[in-house]
């Protein structure tokens, strides 16, 4: 199976949990907190037309809707955007979904104010063919905002993968239990996919820089604002990061 083959496959199986815990998200303190993020980082007040690249079950999607904006939002999968569309039909919101490449897009150049993206570019196949894709269908004063971590680097590398175990020791000390692990076909996936063992967001930042964008700026640690308190142990030593890049 090749790598686009592994990737719609990953998110088609897991595309009902994902779905599960955006609606738990959807009710909780991670509704206020992301939009928060997203809107002060935007760069405009006024009604944007944005684009959820990998939107998933529609989290982003619906958030930025019931903040007033336009939105369309893309998925590689079809489950995945079906479940955004049950998502948001549930929240009273409309939006434009569609099952579409975030490496080819269907879009005419300079047609977003704002490109959003969580836990999506890791599973990019190419992620400099994305990037300059993103760059060609945003407006001259857009923002891309991406937030993504080193979820999988202990796949590659030793130290990584000691601090990894480390967090999962906690964990079970602090909340009596084991967090969820993956599954050898998820183990499988993440080793195919490139984004996986290359560092980031320096990795971000040198192939941004030489694809033209003319700032880059980055938080390398966001996780106190929108996770909960089993997250923060779970993820202590992957922590999200957020790119915010202007065209």
């Amino acid at each position: 199976m090749d790598p686009k083959q592994k990737l719609i496959k990953n998110w088609t199986d897991s595309s009902s949990n994902y779905s599960n815990l955006i609606k738990v998200e959807l009710n909780c303190f991670k509704k206020k907190a992301w939009t928060d993020i997203i809107l002060e980082n935007a760069g405009k007040n006024d009604k944007m037309d944005i684009l959820d690249v990998g939107t998933g079950p529609g989290f982003f999607a619906i958030i930025m809707s019931q903040a007033g904006h336009r939105v369309t939002a893309i998925d590689c999968t079809e489950a995945m955007v079906n479940e955004a569309k049950a998502n948001a039909e549930n929240a009273g919101i409309t939006a434009d979904f569609r099952v579409s490449d975030g490496q080819d897009l269907e879009f005419e150049d300079e047609s977003f104010d704002l490109i959003i993206s969580r836990n999506v570019t890791w599973t990019l196949i190419d992620a400099p063919r994305a990037y300059r894709e993103w760059k060609r269908v945003l407006k001259f004063d857009g923002k891309i905002l991406i937030f993504d971590a080193n979820w999988n680097l202990r796949l590659f590398d030793e130290a990584a993968m000691k601090k990894y175990e480390e967090d999962q020791k906690e964990y079970e000390k602090l909340f009596g239990e084991a967090p969820p692990s993956y599954t050898a076909d998820m183990i499988d996936y993440r080793k195919s996919m490139p984004m996986c063992q290359r560092r980031r967001p320096q990795w971000d930042f040198n192939t941004l820089i030489e694809l033209g964008y003319k700032k880059i700026s980055c938080d390398m640690d966001i996780g106190d604002r929108v996770y909960n308190e089993k997250e923060r142990v779970k993820y202590h030593s992957s922590p999200m990061f957020m790119l915010v890049i202007e065209k």
